[in-house]
């Protein structure tokens, strides 16, 4: 691997600041714009963040820096150019692109979802099926289980989107239909998918001719492999380990098939044009209407109770101010801000984290994105400090986040919650380890491939996808536990301050004695893996006879559906 001195990196930060890019418009007097560089640079230092850039929008005027490193080893830092992913921001992308399809359609966030797609699509069950409109998943109140595991451990090359779309159908329910949100990346594929089928053309081809050359965003395009993170003018991921800035594992950051969900790489520059196209409601800096305003306010105003993902909760009286988040709209969450409505999305792709905060009412928007140290709290809470100081000095109140308290929060409010994971359970030797062994495949998911671990008779190893780790043995007979323990960057947000990872319940059951399935309990719903009897995973790991026998189920209701309509658009 390949490391950095951490001494000389942090001795070369203020070197790369005083060589940082022009600043353009007029929101902040020259004071303000030295104690919001001091801030960032105490954040970079105590956070050890390597890089990072911001832009701030107020009305028609824009702010844009950059700070620290794009790439330490070649010594490049920072700039307004510098790409960086913003993850699943990309969401608001996805929703921006089928607004302007809608528009010229002259449909809106009510229509069917399969009744764009055809019978080829469905889900878990018919009501879902027949009544899912393109608002339920952009809001992400289908119900239907996130399968994070899918979205971490990857999806082979061969996999594509059509194909995965296509079995949806075994993506199994968590809650009940518009019973609040469930966040699911799968969802945003899906209407890419839907983005496809109105425009006629690629997700990728219609994002880059729609919506990115008509707001002007010339930089931005989509990640289409991993390698193009580590070239050109992109900003390298880096993760921490032992005080050392380490380059990110590389073929991790595959995105595919899930691009609609987070796939977009854009800078300062055009995410400013971004940013004011949304709080000009769709119209360009050319003064074109892109979209049907309409649909662009009920993304930010129509929201479902968000439960899909939990935030610290910023209140009064235990903090200075009130940051609520409401709900989930339509590629944005809805929120409020001290009194003040804040539009707002964050995007993670494993060492690279995104805070795009809108406040709609004032026209004035915040972005902060940077590139390590890979899905780590001190990123987060680096980004979110900032944004706090910022949006306090342009709504004209006295920062509450100071460099006084920038390192340490959120102490000295409230205090880190410390969850730690225990010792596990009592491990038992493996008789017959072999008959766990073979290749298990999931119709929604990349399989996993168990074999014996020859340096211990208490545990298997796995891999699955990107994910290798160990499968450690309890004293009940078919249960093990489940350890991921490479590669660092997706092992890392599930161990405690103690350095112990968290590990998941796996089960199997037998059938005449024999090793047949397995469960997997990463989330609330268990996922079922059927044993093949082999080590490498069929091409044809996503079809069942039950999906067959859906398709012509739905092939018959299309059929009778095309008598009654002329034109299901």
């Amino acid at each position: 691997m390949f490391h950095i001195n951490m001494r000389l990196f942090l001795d070369v930060i203020l070197i790369i600041v005083i060589l940082r890019p022009s600043v353009f418009g007029n929101i902040f007097n020259e004071n303000e714009e030295l104690d919001i560089e001091k801030l960032v640079q105490t954040t970079l230092k105590c956070r050890q963040i390597p890089g990072l850039a911001l832009t701030v929008v107020k009305g028609d005027d824009v702010w844009s820096r950059g700070f620290g490193s794009a790439d330490i080893s070649a010594g490049i830092p920072v700039n307004n150019s510098t790409l960086f992913a913003i993850g699943s921001v990309t969401k608001s992308f996805t929703m921006v692109l089928l607004s302007i399809l809608l528009t010229e359609k002259k449909l809106d966030w009510t229509a069917k979802v399969m009744d764009i797609l055809g019978p080829e699509y469905g889900f878990v069950d018919d009501y879902r099926t027949r009544e899912s409109t393109l608002k339920d998943l952009l809001s992400h109140r289908t119900g239907l289980d996130g399968l994070e595991i899918g979205v971490i451990s990857g999806y082979p090359k061969s996999v594509t989107r059509e194909e995965l779309c296509k079995k949806i159908s075994f993506l199994p329910a968590q809650r009940a239909f518009r019973d609040g949100t469930t966040y699911n990346n799968y969802m945003y594929m899906l209407l890419g998918q839907v983005a496809e089928k109105l425009g006629g053309d690629t997700w990728e081809n219609l994002m880059t001719s729609r919506v990115f050359r008509p707001i002007g965003m010339t930089s931005s395009r989509i990640l289409q492999e991993p390698f193009e993170l580590f070239k050109g003018d992109v900003a390298r991921p880096y993760m921490m380990i032992n005080g050392q800035f380490v380059l990110g594992t590389q073929e991790i950051y595959k995105i595919s098939p899930l691009e609609a969900s987070g796939a977009i790489l854009s800078n300062g520059v055009d995410m400013a044009k971004y940013i004011r196209f949304n709080l000009n409601m769709g119209k360009t800096d050319n003064g074109t209407q892109l979209l049907d305003p309409k649909l662009l306010m009920e993304s930010y105003t129509d929201i479902s109770e968000y439960t899909g993902q939990q935030y610290r909760a910023i209140t009064r009286p235990t903090f200075p101010v009130s940051d609520i988040h409401l709900g989930y709209g339509q590629g944005w969450i809805v929120g409020n801000y001290n009194g003040y409505k804040k539009v707002w999305h964050s995007g993670t792709v494993i060492s690279y984290k995104t805070l795009a905060w809108m406040f709609p009412e004032l026209r004035i928007g915040i972005l902060g994105t940077s590139n390590g140290p890979a899905i780590d709290v001190q990123q987060a809470d680096a980004l979110t400090t900032i944004l706090y100081h910022i949006i306090d000095r342009l709504l004209g109140f006295t920062p509450w986040i100071n460099v006084t308290n920038v390192c340490t929060f959120p102490k000295p409010w409230q205090e880190e919650i410390s969850m730690g994971y225990g010792p596990g359970e009592t491990e038992r030797v493996l008789q017959n380890a072999q008959e766990y062994t073979g290749y298990y495949d999931n119709n929604m998911l990349t399989g996993i491939k168990l074999e014996k671990d020859n340096e211990s008779n208490t545990r298997l190893k796995f891999t699955m996808g990107h994910l290798k780790g160990n499968l450690y043995s309890t004293p009940h007979q078919d249960r093990f536990l489940m350890e991921f323990l490479s590669p660092a960057e997706l092992y890392r947000p599930y161990m405690d301050q103690n350095n112990v990872t968290m590990k998941f319940n796996v089960s199997f059951e037998r059938k005449n004695n024999e090793v047949a399935t397995m469960q997997m309990y990463f989330n609330k719903v268990p996922l079922n893996f059927i044993k093949r009897g082999h080590l490498q995973p069929k091409i044809d790991t996503l079809s069942s006879g039950k999906k067959r026998l859906f398709d012509v189920l739905q092939w018959l209701k299309y059929i009778v559906l095309l008598t009654l309509t002329t034109d299901l658009l």
